[in-house]
């Protein structure tokens, strides 16, 4: 695994920084899930030594292509927390985080005799109806619906609230990402990330994301960064829950872009901060 040493960036002298995106509608256009305008930027990044570290719902067989085409060689945070993926030089090498995905289908069963809900589990959708609501097609489709860690669901019928109840009377709880709810236990994605900020010997932690799941790693950063949806309008639960944090200009991934290189400015001026610091919005 890399380490983030004090980097230069646009031939500046920087704090040892690590970057940690979301990926869906973050640094990734929603649509078409390619990294675009984003992609100058983390080469930048990249020559500057700096890490890029995926926080992500999607599963290592989804982000690992992201992570090729990026030349991203650090380490990922996958299905919502559920595991840490670390690259050994030639693989990446996955530690569980959580129970597995074969468990949580028992608990989505007894969550809906609870609370009288009825609960579509996305892996085990139709290809038709989980591509009509993933936006995914082909392999991307296939590698999506083949959960590990974690159970991304729609909610069919039911109340949220009963089902919430349902879910922590079993130990379990219900996050909320941008297309679908997430059930899982013993995992949390701002865990995940401090884990692997520690481990990279990082003192400042720049977050980007965009649904309300992200706040659990958005929230132990030194800079948030909230991106719009392709709308171009900010979660308002995320904006709630992080009052503080900057807003990216634009949807990813020209949002993404623009933002990063704003913190780094920000960052590259400031007075160095020790780690576990307050954050600064």
């Amino acid at each position: 695994m890399g380490s983030c040493e004090a980097a230069t960036y646009c031939g500046r002298v920087m704090r040892r920084i690590a970057v940690f995106t979301a990926l869906d509608g973050t640094l990734l256009d929603s649509r078409t899930f390619e990294a675009g305008a984003a992609i100058a930027t983390i080469e930048r990044l990249r020559a500057a030594r700096v890490p890029v570290v995926p926080v992500s719902v999607m599963t290592l067989d989804e982000i690992a292509p992201v992570a090729d085409a990026l030349g991203l060689r650090d380490a990922m945070i996958v299905e919502g927390g559920g595991a840490i993926a670390r690259w050994n030089g030639k693989t990446w090498e996955v530690e569980p985080c959580g129970p597995p995905a074969d468990a949580l289908l028992d608990v989505v069963r007894e969550i809906e005799e609870r609370s009288g809900a009825n609960l579509l589990v996305y892996s085990a959708l139709p290809d038709r109806d989980a591509s009509l609501l993933s936006g995914r097609s082909g392999e991307m489709l296939r590698a999506s619906t083949d959960r590990q860690f974690s159970e991304p669901f729609v909610i069919e019928s039911g109340d949220l609230d009963a089902i919430r109840a349902a879910a922590a009377k079993l130990g379990f709880s219900i996050r909320r990402g941008r297309r679908f709810f997430h059930l899982c236990r013993g995992c949390d994605e701002g865990d995940a990330a401090m884990r692997v900020r520690d481990e990279l010997g990082c003192d400042w932690m720049i977050a980007l994301g965009g649904s309300l799941l992200d706040a659990e790693f958005l929230s132990r950063a030194n800079v948030a960064i909230l991106v719009p949806g392709p709308d171009g309008d900010v979660d308002a639960e995320l904006r709630t829950a992080l009052p503080r944090a900057r807003i990216a200009p634009a949807p990813a991934p020209g949002g993404w872009a623009a933002a990063v290189e704003e913190a780094f400015r920000s960052a590259a001026v400031r007075p160095r901060a020790g780690a576990g610091s307050p954050a600064r919005r």
